[in-house]
This record gives structure tokens, sequence and C-alpha cells, in this order.
């Protein structure tokens, strides 16, 4: 049987007894000291220091890029009104995909509308990005985050709008050091040949630990991928024992409007103020975007 997809709830205080009290005090005094920074939630911080495996300097760290990155992107991390990022959703299947027997989390990703016309990168990794941002809170203490990429009817007309150098960069410079989620795979199915022309973009990008955890399995070789996600925990759609790509969509559609007050809040209090920033020498650095800037020494393990 299939574990459920829904995530366990806790109050603060059980999510702050998951990472230990002491490391929440010993952020929350950093935090003090940091007057560029905005207010941040119990939960929040259970979810850097979660991300981070309890490591306090790397959570620190964490925590400057996550916040100083979306202040200084706002056409990725701004304008996420609902009615917005609903036409894009329209376009693509995204959703969780049951919970993996050990614990670990899979996200779901592929496209609906295989028309390249109606693509857009910016407002597909906006959306993508505000997925990622519910899914986080929805599994703060998620032990780690796989993710597949069904490329069927992916195209040359998506490659083009994709290889975009300045977008990517800074969608993979935050995905290396700011995105509290603990990412240690990654799989591209239904491959077409121009999956590799994609790599060989984004690998320039990627620090090698990322660039390793990426396998591209090419079309209609899906027996490599069950050997990591068995057929059961994927839709219907594709053999799989889930409800269909078009039930799940409805599901997580319906809880849009829900979180239109967790959009507009962040919008309104996540951001940073450059100018009570007390290391001036941290400044966030718009040409580099991190990878070869302040942040660089930021790795996950």
């Amino acid at each position: 049987m299939l574990s459920e997809s829904k995530q366990e709830v806790y109050t603060d205080e059980e999510l702050i007894a998951k990472v230990g009290a002491n490391n929440v005090d010993i952020i929350r005094e950093w935090l003090s000291k940091q007057p560029h920074l905005p207010k941040i939630s119990d939960k929040q911080l259970v979810i850097f220091l979660n991300c981070c495996r309890c490591k306090l300097e790397i959570t620190k760290k964490m925590i400057d890029a996550y916040y100083t990155m979306r202040t200084h992107n706002p056409d990725i991390f701004g304008n996420r009104k609902i009615t917005e990022l609903q036409k894009t959703f329209n376009l693509f299947y995204f959703h969780k995909l049951p919970l993996l027997p050990d614990g670990s989390r899979a996200g779901f990703s592929r496209l609906r509308d295989f028309n390249s016309n109606v693509f857009n990168a910016l407002d597909t990794l906006r959306l993508v990005f505000a997925m990622f941002d519910v899914s986080i809170d929805e599994d703060p203490l998620a032990p780690e985050w796989k993710f597949v990429m069904d490329m069927t009817g992916f195209s040359m007309g998506h490659l083009t709008k994709l290889t975009n150098l300045t977008l990517m960069k800074k969608c993979m410079t935050y995905i290396q050091i700011a995105l509290p989620m603990r990412l240690t795979a990654v799989h591209l199915i239904n491959a077409p040949p121009l999956a590799n022309q994609l790599m060989m973009f984004l690998k320039p990008l990627m620090y090698k630990h990322l660039y390793s955890m990426i396998s591209v399995h090419p079309a209609n070789d899906m027996e490599s991928v069950y050997k990591f996600i068995p057929q059961e925990y994927f839709a219907s759609d594709m053999g799989g024992n889930a409800p269909s790509f078009e039930a799940k969509k409805e599901e997580t559609e319906s809880n849009f409007e829900a979180l239109k007050i967790f959009f507009e809040n962040d919008e309104k209090f996540n951001h940073i103020d450059e100018n009570k920033r007390i290391d001036k020498d941290n400044r966030f650095n718009s040409t580099s975007y991190g990878l070869e800037g302040s942040f660089k020494k930021l790795e996950l393990d």
C-alpha cells in the first residue's frame, strides 16, 4: 500500500524540539544582531536548520542568502498573485508523489500543454519556486527531496526559451545556496535527445555536487527510473497507483485560494533592508548572483 501523501502537522513547539531548542536560540541571538533581515517565524527557522542538518554557521549563511536573493530578484519572487500563478499552472502538472518508504519526498512536473508558443520561462520559474515554497511549508521536516521532471512534449521551442543565461544563472544560484530544501536527486525522464543540450547549457552554472545529482533517462526507459522511485508511486497515467495527473492537478489547484495570504505575506514581509546591513562586505552582488560572490562558500552536504 502507498504511504499517504499528506504531511504531518506539528505545533511550533514540536518543530523546535525536532531541531533542538538550543539551536533555535542560537540562531535567534544571531538574528538579533542582523537588523537587515526580516522577522522570521519559528517554523521558518526550523526549516532552515533542518535543511542544514543543524549546522549553525551554514544555517546563518543560508538565511542571509535566502532573503537577500529573494529581495533582489522580484521578477522571480514577486508578483505571485494567485490569478497569475493559476494561468501558468494550467500549462503544467505539478504535484508531490506519495511519501516514499524512507520518509523522503518526491516532486513531479510535466508539461500539460505541449505548445511551446504558450510557454514562458520566467512565468514557469516563478511558479516552480512558488510550488517549492508551498511544499517546504507543508513538509518542514522532510529529510530529503527528489524531483522527477517528465520531459514528454519538451521541444526545441521550449529549450530556446529556457536558455536565457541571466535568468537561469539566478535560478541555479538560488537553488544551490538559498533554497531550504535538501535536494538529493533530479530525474529527467522521457528525455528527448535535446535534453543533452539543456544539460550542456546548465553545467557551467552548477556546482559539481548538483550536477552529479541529475540523471537523464531516455524516452521509454522507465525501468531505470523505477530503481529509484517504484512505479506504484507514479500517477495512474503512467501505470502507477497514485491518482491521475488531472486529479492531482485539481487537488493542488483547489488549495490555491487558501494560499493567497501565504504569498501576500511573503511579498510584504520577507525582505531585507540593505541600508541596515552591518557587514557591508556581504552585500548582494547582482552581477555574479552569488556564484562568484560573497555567498560562494555555502555548500550543503
